[in-house]
């Protein structure tokens, strides 16, 4: 078992999130409408959070694992969906993330009237006594919105969510594809990846399988895969803003090794190997 979290993966997750800042900063200096660039800092900034909130936890010898895996699936899922906005360009590119973008809306939209709608809806007698002075300027308050279009809303809600669900960004069914493979740097990683996404999703929904799964787990293995998801997150974020050759970037990414699947758990490269190995070498 490992006690502490490996030294020179936690120095690549802070000098990601270095670089990270750093771009975030000069982006909201000088806010931009480039929709891909938007999108991608944002699922950027969630891989580094999520990381990060992970790692605070894996130094604590006291927590198991359980949390922090499930804190990854959300970095997988940021960086799956990173990769699928770069690895089209031009007007293609801004249409897929200006389609992620119309999902956040529609989405809060939908969330947002349903929530209104479920408190017209609700009988009265069903409140608390003490919650029942308030209905009368609840009522009021929530009769001023509109909820006639929720279906309509819902209508155009499932569809995009179909097609931003996990499986379909990483073009799971196009795996064994080399034309899909090479869309992207990042995509030759994504088979791997979805082994550790399928793991992960046991920790987030309470799946017994958790209970088998864990016994799998080390702590160098999920902290590499939480950087490799920043990894590729954040390199999204720099081909969106067309500096994908900056120094830093391409240093980080140099630093990182090569994973290696081994039955249903990810193992570092050997030692002997490291050193010459590069993430997309």
């Amino acid at each position: 078992m490992n006690d502490i979290v490996d030294p020179q993966l936690k120095a690549l997750h802070h000098a990601l999130l270095s670089i990270y800042n750093r771009e975030t900063e000069s982006v909201r200096a000088k806010p931009t409408s480039v929709v891909s660039v938007n999108a991608t800092n944002f699922l950027a900034g969630q891989a580094i959070a999520f990381a990060d909130a992970a790692l605070f936890l894996m130094e604590d010898v006291r927590h198991p694992l359980d949390v922090p895996v499930a804190l990854l699936r959300t970095c997988l899922e940021a960086q799956a969906r990173a990769n699928h906005i770069t690895a089209v360009i031009g007007t293609e590119r801004e249409d897929r993330a200006g389609e992620l973008v119309r999902l956040m809306e529609i989405g809060h939209e939908y969330y947002e009237k349903l929530a209104i709608q479920s408190y017209k809806d609700t009988d009265e007698s069903q409140y608390l006594a003490r919650d029942r002075a308030y209905l009368p300027a609840m009522k009021r308050l929530l009769g001023k919105t509109d909820t006639s279009d929720l279906k309509a809303l819902k209508k155009q809600l499932d569809p995009l969510n179909q097609r931003w669900t996990y499986g379909r960004v990483v073009e799971r069914d196009k795996f064994g594809d080399p034309k899909s493979l090479n869309r992207s740097e990042a995509q030759r990683l994504q088979p791997a990846l979805n082994l550790s996404y399928m793991q992960c999703c046991a920790f987030v929904h309470a799946d017994p399988v958790s209970l088998r799964h864990k016994q799998l787990l080390t702590k160098i293995g999920v902290t590499y895969t939480l950087v490799l998801a920043e990894i590729v997150a954040v390199l999204c974020f720099f081909i969106a803003l067309g500096k994908e050759s900056d120094q830093d970037c391409v240093f980080q990414r140099k630093r990182t090794p090569v994973p290696i699947q081994s039955g249903h758990s990810f193992q570092l490269i050997s030692d002997s190997c490291r050193s010459e190995a590069t993430l997309w070498g």
